[in-house]
């Protein structure tokens, strides 16, 4: 589980105020929030990429920089490399992450295999977005973060984003949270859907905001 114990998190103004969950292996969970609020600094703290003003952040009782294996975060697709290749990328995690999954399994699902070796300068917004989804599936890490994952995306692409992210929640039991600027977009989806206005993290279940 990941737990968050009386979290506050201060960038250019106040994001969260002494905020606590504890999120569980097995659901899906959306953050809803709109341009500014704060959502990718959320996501950033979590992972330990920035520090925090008070409280705590443990995965299985361990402070998160003991556990970076168990997570997976990449933010955007302009922190890839233009030169490089999208199976530049997936050897790379496969390889960092020590993981099982079968690249050729991933390449296919995601309908990469023409381009998958081109460059990625070459890639249009919705092939980047497919690869960074790619990455997390080939990561096989337990724990999740994925920031407007479906911008870009178009709706078959979309649809076949949140059959694998039920089975990877159901199947292989992963805890992951996903952000959209818009509810209407993955509150459906989700286990819980948590929004972050004022400065005040609320979590509701069953989809309802």
């Amino acid at each position: 589980m990941l737990e968050v114990n009386n979290l506050s998190i201060v960038s250019r103004k106040p994001i969260i105020n002494e905020f606590s969950y504890q999120f569980d292996l097995g659901y899906l969970y959306g953050l809803v929030a709109i341009n500014g609020a704060g959502k990718t600094t959320f996501f950033r703290t979590i992972t330990g990429l920035l520090p925090f003003k008070k409280g705590e952040i443990k995965i299985k009782g361990k402070a998160v920089s003991q556990s970076k294996k168990e997570m997976f975060y990449f933010e955007l697709s302009e922190w890839l490399d233009k030169n490089l290749s999208g199976k530049d990328y997936l050897n790379f995690v496969k390889k960092a992450w020590k993981s099982p999954k079968e690249l050729a399994e991933v390449i296919d699902y995601w309908d990469m295999r023409e381009y998958i070796h081109l460059p990625i300068k070459k890639y249009s917004l919705g092939m980047k977005q497919r690869l960074i989804i790619a990455m997390y599936v080939v990561s096989d890490a337990k724990y999740l973060f994925m920031d407007e994952i479906t911008s870009g995306l178009d709706e078959v692409s979309r649809r076949k984003l949140f059959e694998q992210l039920s089975k990877m929640v159901k199947e292989e039991h992963k805890m992951i949270i996903i952000s959209s600027h818009y509810k209407e977009d993955i509150i459906s989806e989700c286990d819980y859907c948590m929004s972050l206005e004022s400065t005040v993290m609320e979590v509701h279940s069953n989809g309802i905001l």
